[in-house]
């Protein structure tokens, strides 16, 4: 499989994934007026290490909301996870780990805090209500991203740390002189 392929393969089986969890998970992310947790969001720091996985983001997170019934939610609301995989691929090189994880996590959470509710409290005619559920969109976001989310990331991030490990030794060997002493080559 060529490389373009692979990255629209790779968007598109993150949009239907994160479709397929946010309506097959439909009761713990819609159940309650108050606090959504979705199970969907284990995937939106995806983009620090497959930046094609945005848009897929973004398309499934626009396909999981046409069930919420909102016209507004599927475009406004959308466009929360689409601004905060952008942060994801704007840090996705940065160090250490950890730092680049927070990052996009906590751009997760605020992303979604500040703009879900619009959907369901200001763009509705009950703006007085924006903080309060804010604090709830937020406090949701923050369960997802904290425990599905991350431990994703950090599995992405190790096997990146694996697979590094093991090409330099790869080029460690290949550099080792015919008579067994190490020869520095530049690559």
């Amino acid at each position: 499989m060529n490389r373009k392929s692979l990255i629209i393969a790779r968007a598109g089986v993150v949009a239907a994934l994160y479709a397929s969890l946010t309506l097959a998970f439909a009761f713990s992310s819609f159940a309650t007026a108050t606090l959504q947790v979705r199970i969907s969001e284990a995937l939106t720091l995806l983009p620090l290490f497959f930046p094609e996985t945005a848009i897929g983001l973004y398309i499934g997170c626009m396909l999981g909301n046409i069930a919420g019934g909102s016209i507004v939610d599927v475009f406004v609301g959308s466009l929360a996870t689409l601004f905060a995989a952008g942060v994801g691929i704007l840090v996705r090189k940065m160090k250490p780990a950890p730092v680049k994880i927070a990052i996009a996590g906590i751009a997760v959470v605020v992303f979604n805090a500040l703009i879900v509710p619009l959907t369901f409290t200001v763009f509705v005619g009950e703006p007085d209500l924006y903080f309060i559920e804010m604090g709830w969109v937020g406090l949701g976001e923050t369960i997802a991203v904290g425990a599905l989310a991350v431990p994703v990331a950090i599995y992405f991030e190790r096997r990146n740390a694996r697979k590094q490990k093991q090409v330099q030794q790869d080029t460690e060997e290949e550099c080792a002189g015919a008579d067994g002493n190490r020869v520095l080559k530049s690559v």
